[in-house]
């Protein structure tokens, strides 16, 4: 039974793996179908599909960029009637022949980019009458005369971005009306003329980035009523009038970021009351009227980052507040009372904030909805646990200048899965590190942060600091919360005892030689304020019976330099005399 079922599966699959090409793979995709596969690269000379099975129905030949291929393209697809996928990307292929492709009714998709291809005509797509997307981006075409895919009736997705195309002809999308998707990014059109559309009325996505776009002519919008998603980013356009995007009822993407726009005007897009997503990042915005996203009242994400506005005007978000969820506004140089004033009855659950110039976030300028807050490269040194909402998870303190955090702080954030806290000066001492350290064996996050001091511990990770390593205070502490010295394990209580120590018992020294001194000098003055009595009565001064003394000599204090010089004893009196004639009296 069991050699009967090999002997089945051996049937089944043989023929697969024996008609294989060599340097390639054969294997079923995750739709179950026969897919061959080579991306070893090195293939030269014409396209060869030798030993491939008639059954395949996926085809991909690709190669690394240190080894591209180097492919003429030659009619060897006939007998291949299965295809449904066809890739051939990174092979230099130059052009296209005439037929290459006919028979092959069943192929959906065929991407051809990243080659050499420099003028696609109409007749290399002959016999594809039920492609659905075709892919001719990262090449050389620098034209397209018109009615080239007019042989692709089926065409739903058409990709010519980053080519050389500098104009497109009238009638190009001639016959191919059920085109949804156009991808024309990276190509220097400069404009886009309204008569070129008018074969493709039914487009739902158009996507023109970094064109070279000065201005839009709006008759465009009037031929192009469908779209649902408009991508102008990276161009030109310097203003937007209130009623530019009048036409596009259906819209719900549109993406204006990269361009030279300077305001925003009341009412812009007053007739897109279906748009979820807008992107007006990168521009130039000084001012945004109050009433400029009034009707919007499906979107949910909004992204104004890197503009110029400081001051945005009361209520400015109000017509909005309901449904936007996400707000980008990176870049921006705002404070916390512009923030608070912005944020007011916004329920959001994302907020970008990177880059805004924020020096303190003491208030509770947050809504309470939040799940993602940014904080990165801003200059915040002190946070409390009031700023944060309950409801956070994930969070990004990055490069800014926090020397540690409170033990109220890292408490509430013990639930926060995503957290971003590198680049800050962490102070790996005992008033700041300590509530991060002891969580470095919790979280990956923590366990890699670097201490920046002092010195001796600089470069090291917390997670393998020791407690015992950490000293007092190194600078002085910025944020806002202590370490809860209180609370600290018996390794940091004995580090404590003996700090305190330390500095009682630096104090006694520091006050025992200030009262040494002290005495000295009253001595002194004691002493020459009764050097006359003194100068009479310096007999009485030597008046010793210890038998360190002799009766008949003085002792004298001054010792021999060398062996020929004697001993001598010298009164105070004649000391006094010796010292006026030294000095000259």
């Amino acid at each position: 039974m069991a050699l009967r079922q090999l002997l089945f599966l051996v049937s089944l699959f043989g023929p697969l793996y024996a008609m294989c090409p060599s340097q390639c793979t054969c294997y079923l995709d995750d739709k179950g179908r026969n897919a061959v596969s080579c991306i070893d690269g090195g293939i030269v000379g014409p396209l060869d599909l030798f030993n491939m099975s008639l059954d395949t129905e996926v085809l991909k030949i690709t190669a690394p960029e240190d080894d591209m291929n180097q492919l003429t393209m030659s009619p060897v697809f006939h007998k291949y009637k299965k295809l449904e996928e066809i890739r051939i990307t990174r092979s230099n292929i130059p052009q296209l022949g005439k037929h290459f492709f006919w028979g092959l009714n069943k192929l959906d998709v065929l991407d051809l980019s990243q080659n050499n291809i420099t003028q696609p005509l109409d007749h290399n797509f002959v016999g594809l009458f039920k492609l659905k997307d075709l892919y001719l981006d990262d090449n050389r075409i620098y034209s397209l005369p018109s009615g080239t895919f007019r042989y692709l009736q089926e065409l739903k997705l058409l990709s010519i971005q980053r080519n050389r195309i500098s104009e497109l002809m009238p009638r190009i999308f001639l016959e191919i009306g059920k085109l949804k998707v156009l991808k024309l990014s990276g190509n220097n059109l400069k404009e886009l003329n309204p008569v070129v559309f008018e074969d493709v009325k039914e487009l739902k996505t158009l996507e023109c980035r970094s064109c070279g776009l000065t201005r839009i002519d709006k008759h465009m919008y009037e031929l192009l009523s469908h779209l649902t998603s408009l991508d102008l980013g990276d161009n030109f356009l310097t203003a937007i009038s209130s009623d530019e995007f009048s036409p596009l009822l259906n819209l719900r993407q549109l993406k204006l970021d990269g361009n030279a726009v300077s305001a925003i005007k009341s009412s812009t897009f007053s007739n897109q009351q279906e748009l979820k997503r807008l992107n007006l990042a990168r521009n130039r915005i000084t001012k945004i009227s109050r009433h400029a996203f009034a009707n919007l009242h499906n979107l949910t994400e909004l992204d104004l980052s890197h503009n110029k506005f400081e001051d945005p005007e009361n209520g400015l978000l109000e017509p909005v507040a309901g449904t936007l969820e996400v707000l980008f506004l990176n870049g921006n140089h705002l404070s916390v009372r512009t923030l608070k004033r912005l944020l007011n009855n916004v329920e959001i659950r994302e907020l970008r904030l990177a880059e805004c110039g924020l020096v303190e976030v003491g208030e509770a300028v947050f809504p309470g909805t939040l799940e993602v807050l940014d904080l990165a490269n801003n200059y915040i040194s002190e946070m409390t646990s009031e700023v944060l909402p309950e409801s956070l998870k994930e969070l990004d303190i990055s490069g800014n200048r926090f020397l540690g955090l409170g033990n109220d702080v890292m408490a509430k954030l013990d639930s926060v899965r995503g957290l971003r806290m590198e680049r800050n000066p962490w102070a790996c001492d005992l008033c700041h590190i300590v509530p991060l350290l002891e969580r470095a064996n919790r979280s990956a996050g923590i366990r890699g942060l670097q201490c920046a001091q002092p010195y001796s511990l600089k470069g090291k990770k917390l997670g393998v600091l020791r407690l015992s390593e950490l000293t007092w205070c190194t600078v002085p502490s910025t944020t806002s919360g202590d370490a809860n010295f209180f609370l600290l394990g018996d390794d940091g209580r004995i580090g404590l005892i003996a700090a305190a120590t330390s500095v009682s018992l630096l104090f006694c020294t520091v006050v025992g030689v200030l009262g040494v001194l002290l005495y000295s000098r009253r001595h002194a003055a004691k002493y020459y304020t009764h050097e006359d009595k003194l100068a009479m009565d310096g007999d009485s001064i030597f008046e010793n019976h210890s038998p360190l003394f002799c009766d008949d000599r003085e002792l004298s204090f001054k010792f021999a330099l060398d062996g020929d010089r004697k001993l001598s004893v010298s009164t105070i009196d004649e000391i006094k005399k010796e010292h006026a004639i030294t000095n000259g009296t």
